[in-house]
This record gives C-alpha cells, sequence and structure tokens, in this order.
C-alpha cells in the first residue's frame, strides 16, 4: 500500500509543469535539470528510505490514533503530533529542490568552460546551515551523499565553490534560469514546478492550472471561467509555498472589488467556494430560500461543514430554522467534487446572491 510519505511524493510530481522551455533560449540545460529533478522524485517514491524521508512513524501513529478514535474533524482540533510527524517527512522529501534553490539564488552564475554552477564559498556553507534548521537535520549528511551519488560534482578553487552534474553538464543553467529570475511570490513556486515558460512571467495562468488537473476537476474550472466570462471577474492565482499533499492551487475571483468565489485544486481533489463574508449574510440568503425554493436550501445547507470547536470564530447560522455551527473566519459554502448539477446550483447561488443577472 502506498504509504502517507509515498502520496506526498506523488503529489510533488503531480504539480510539476509541463516541460515547456522559455522563449529565445536553448533547450537543454532547461531539459536536463527538468529530467534530474522529476527522475529523482520518482526513485524517491520507489525509495523513499534511501532519500532519509521515513514514512514509518507517520503511519504508524495514524494507526494508533485511528484505534484509539481521536480523530475529530468537526471539532477542529490541531494534533501538534501528527503535524510534526508530517512536516518531518514533508521537509525531507523537499530537502532536496530546497538545496538547489538556495545554492541557486546565491550563485554567481555559470562557467563557460564547464557548465559549473559558481557560488562563494561562504554562501554555500550559509546554505548548509539554512538546511540544518529543518527536522531530522542529522540526515543531511546522508542526503548530500544522495546528490553525489545522483551525479552532482562539487569542487572548490580560490574561495569559489563549482558544482556540476556528471551525466547533465548542462543542467546547471536550468537551475540558474528559475533562480535568477526576478523576485516574486512566484519564484520559489515555479522553481519547485520547473516551470520554465511562466519563471519570468508575472504570473501563472488558470489553464497552466489545470494542465496539472484531473479531466473532471479541469472541466470544472473551464465551466466556472466560462460562468464568470461576462462579469469582468479577475483571478488571483495565491502562489504554492510547496508541492508536497498539504499544497493544493487556491484561485479567488474579485468582482467589483470583492471576492466571490474561488476554488481550492489538485490532481485528486477540486472543491468549489461560495464567499458570503459575514455569517448573517449566510442565515439572510437562507431565509431567501426558504422561501423560494426549499430543495435548494436543503442542498444550500449541506455546502457548510459543521464546526463543533469551541473557538471564539464560531458561530451559529440557520436553514430554516435548523441551526448549524460553521467556522466564522471563513463563511463560505464548500462545494467538494461536484458533479455537474452541483456547478449548476453553486452557479445559480453565486449570481442570485450578488444579484447578477441569472
Amino acid at each position: 500500500m502506498e504509504t502517507y510519505a509515498q502520496h506526498s511524493i506523488r503529489h510533488c510530481m503531480d504539480m510539476i509543469a509541463p516541460f515547456e522551455m522559455s522563449k529565445g533560449h536553448e533547450e537543454d540545460g532547461q531539459l536536463q535539470f527538468y529530467q534530474f529533478m522529476t527522475a529523482l522524485y520518482h526513485d524517491m517514491y520507489q525509495r523513499p528510505e534511501e532519500y532519509m524521508v521515513f514514512p514509518k512513524p507517520y503511519e504508524e501513529y495514524m494507526e494508533k490514533l485511528k484505534e484509539q478514535g481521536a480523530q475529530r474533524e468537526k471539532e477542529h482540533v490541531t494534533n501538534a503530533r501528527e503535524s510534526t510527524l508530517r512536516n518531518t517527512f514533508q521537509q525531507a522529501i523537499q530537502f532536496y529542490a530546497s538545496c538547489l534553490y538556495r545554492i541557486g539564488v546565491n550563485s554567481k552564475g555559470i562557467e563557460n568552460q564547464t557548465g559549473a554552477l559558481m557560488i562563494q564559498k561562504e554562501d554555500y556553507n550559509d546554505v548548509g546551515e539554512q538546511m540544518n534548521r529543518i527536522h531530522e537535520s542529522q540526515y543531511n549528511p546522508r542526503r548530500y551523499e544522495v546528490l553525489e551519488k545522483g551525479g552532482i560534482r562539487i569542487s572548490e578553487r580560490g574561495g569559489i565553490v563549482y558544482i556540476v552534474h556528471r551525466e547533465y553538464p548542462r543542467m546547471m543553467e536550468g537551475i540558474v534560469y528559475l533562480c535568477k529570475a526576478p523576485d516574486s511570490k512566484y519564484r520559489w513556486m515555479n522553481f519547485l514546478r520547473l516551470d520554465f515558460k511562466n519563471a519570468y512571467s508575472p504570473i501563472p495562468t488558470v489553464d497552466d492550472i489545470c494542465k496539472t488537473l484531473s479531466d473532471r476537476s479541469s472541466k470544472a474550472v473551464k465551466r466556472l471561467e466560462k460562468s464568470l466570462s461576462g462579469m469582468k471577474a479577475r483571478a488571483k492565482i495565491k502562489p504554492l509555498r510547496g508541492i508536497v499533499s498539504d499544497f493544493k492551487w487556491k484561485v479567488e475571483y474579485a468582482y467589483k472589488g470583492k471576492n466571490i468565489c474561488g476554488f481550492y485544486a489538485d490532481r485528486e481533489y477540486f472543491m468549489l467556494c461560495i464567499y458570503f463574508n459575514h455569517f448573517q449574510n449566510i442565515n439572510g440568503f437562507a431565509k431567501v430560500l426558504y422561501e423560494e425554493d426549499y430543495d435548494l436550501l436543503r442542498w444550500f445547507e449541506k455546502q457548510f461543514p459543521e464546526r463543533l470547536c469551541a473557538c471564539p470564530n464560531n458561530r451559529r447560522v440557520y436553514f430554516g430554522g435548523e441551526p448549524r455551527r460553521i467556522c466564522g473566519l471563513s463563511n463560505r459554502a464548500e462545494i467538494v467534487n461536484p458533479d455537474d448539477q452541483d456547478m449548476d446550483r453553486a452557479f445559480y447561488v453565486l449570481r442570485k446572491y450578488r444579484n447578477i443577472g441569472l
């Protein structure tokens, strides 16, 4: 069976962009880095322990929780132990990309004769210090050995560290291209996704997102975009801080200065959101549906996850006299993996609530 750590590695592979080189640049360096990283993730999936990714502690803890019946989603309990174990293996998965990214950002460019990446020794040492701040950093020396076994060669001359790959002699060009892109909130994301096409663009596009989704989710996104096309709604794409399994695409659509809807998505999951901004707005719209369309009200009610936590942001809303406790920080309908009928209802609710012509 696939472990959760392997699931996270597979998620990384799913979130990588299809290879599309940047305009006006030779393919070799970019393609070689793309091939190196995708091969690394594929091998890591098959042999996680060889990459110092240890699935067992998390699997054993989650099995113990299951036996105790301790998972209480509606109570919205944060489990610090579960979070630490998950962060531990996820940081190990992203160690290799993170290390190469930090080296690339601090590099002085490529040596023409050898194709080696050049970085000041003190900057290279600083990268090592930064990488020692992750969980289980005691395995870092063995992680560097993994990179060495994978073909990376490191040497030093005159205070400069030279890094090159044995089989991919131009690979460092791909690293430097991504890392020397204009500093923006998307640069790290573009590096993780090996997105050479968008590395120097202001933002990715929704079409780029669809290339990483399942056909069903991609179809849902395109239906959403088509439904909003006449409204001049503007898409805002949130940057990914990671590409392991906790990270999904988040897109929000703004209309007349307010976020009205959005979605979270990856290859296995799609959630359409309709924003109501305040819990009293949910109450008011539920009253409208109660008077006009009771069947739609019952569907509408099911799109608000019940939260039984005792936090101060918990709110009570009413759907035709029936109370439900929700998170007052989100105040949104959450339509998970919608079918065509769900999408039709969601668009109707959105347009009716926002008083947009139906």
